[in-house]
């Protein structure tokens, strides 16, 4: 009874262990037959990565979102293998989308979006690039990112944008900034009639006679530095740059942009000219040079502007105010500000003026002018009453 007991669970012993040996024997085999699938569909992924054109750029990331491979015009436009770039940038989806300047992927849907990667020898490459999750034949899920190369298109792009921006520099420095708006936008900018601006005209005394002892190009070079500086000061006041004739510089406040400021900028702008002039002077004085004189003709009233040119455009100034302005240019006195009775009534309870009486004027007859010789000093913060204190720029930001 004892032996045929020990018989049964000896029996029994057997039958479990074959039972296991059975069970072990399936989960290698499954196991082998999921490795076999897993070498056999990235075997295939790559065949299918090595078969796509060599503008286009592959890769796979697994379901864990984990590189597995990549196209062989990956290598060829970045430097990396596989290996490289995991060592280099990362082995994950993240990684990669760091790298590429990309957003964080969404698992519920693709994402296209435009990036810029460096490659293994530090040349930037621009990219549009696609993600989108997939399924294989087992049912697991796969991210396959697909990029396009648009270096080219790119650089194209970002060269456009720097000839446009200095297409607009050079209008700017020919045309003010509304007006341009205006020719880009209608393609024409009309005639603006402003019922009060400010006209200045100013040259170089014997200036003529001065030039003709210098060579072409110590001549350009000298004017270069004169209206450089010139052109510096109007910005400094919002008094726009007309045009030069020669040694002749015009400039008026009030447009483009109307304002009631404008008399006492163009004003504090002509004492800046001076000091220009006198800046250079001492340069030239140290090079053996004579001082320069110049005389300013200043006239406030009606004007017309506009863009006239069809090869070369220009925005200019017209009017009897105009003419009136270059009158009293004509008029002064070297070293001094020359203003009309118009000016000197809207400047004069900031301005120390001096009256010079009634002038003639070629085609005006005769022109009530003034000398303005400096601010009065209860406006002025230093001595010589150029420059504007507090209470006078108090007083012009309300107007």
């Amino acid at each position: 009874m004892i032996a045929k007991d020990v018989d049964t669970m000896m029996f029994t012993c057997l039958c479990a262990a074959l039972i296991m040996l059975a069970v072990m024997a399936f989960l290698l085999l499954r196991k082998r037959r999921e490795q076999r699938l897993l070498r056999n569909r990235n075997n295939h992924l790559q065949q299918m990565l090595n078969a796509i054109n060599e503008s286009n750029i592959l890769l796979i990331f697994n379901k864990d979102e984990k590189i597995t491979s990549v196209s062989a015009a990956f290598y060829q436009l970045y430097g990396y293998t596989l290996e490289s770039y995991i060592e280099k940038i990362g082995a994950t989806l993240t990684d990669y989308l760091k790298w590429s300047g990309g957003q964080q992927y969404s698992r519920t849907g693709g994402i296209s979006f435009i990036g810029k990667s460096k490659g293994r020898m530090g040349k930037s490459v621009w990219k549009q690039v696609n993600i989108s999750q997939n399924f294989d034949s087992t049912g697991d899920s796969y991210y396959m990112v697909s990029e396009l190369d648009i270096t080219n298109v790119k650089e194209a792009e970002m060269e456009l944008q720097r000839e446009k921006k200095r297409s607009d520099e050079l209008l700017l420095n020919m045309l003010p900034s509304d007006i341009v708006a205006e020719l880009k936008k209608s393609g024409a900018a009309k005639p603006r009639v402003y019922n009060s601006a400010s006209v200045l005209f100013a040259d170089i005394k014997d200036f003529t006679q001065w030039s003709e002892k210098l060579d072409p190009k110590a001549l350009i070079d000298t004017l270069q530095d004169l209206f450089s500086a010139f052109d510096d000061v109007l910005a400094q006041n919002y008094i726009e740059k007309i045009k030069t004739i020669g040694d002749a510089y015009m400039c008026a406040g009030g447009v483009p942009m109307k304002n009631n400021s404008h008399p006492f900028d163009i004003v504090l702008a002509a004492f800046g000219l001076q000091n220009a002039v006198k800046l250079l002077d001492e340069r030239r004085a140290r090079a053996g040079g004579d001082p320069w004189l110049m005389r300013i003709g200043i006239h406030t009233g009606p004007v017309v502007t506009g863009v006239v040119g069809k090869t070369r455009t220009n925005y200019d100034v017209w009017g009897d105010s105009v003419n009136t302005a270059s009158r009293l240019e004509s008029a002064c006195e070297p070293g001094k500000i020359n203003i009309s009775k118009t000016t000197y009534d809207v400047i004069k309870d900031y301005f120390e003026c001096e009256y010079r009486g009634k002038i003639p004027a070629k085609h005006k007859g005769e022109i009530d002018m003034y000398f303005v010789n400096r601010l009065k000093p209860e406006y002025s913060s230093d001595e010589l009453g150029f420059i504007p204190n507090a209470a006078f720029r108090q007083m012009l930001a309300g107007l």
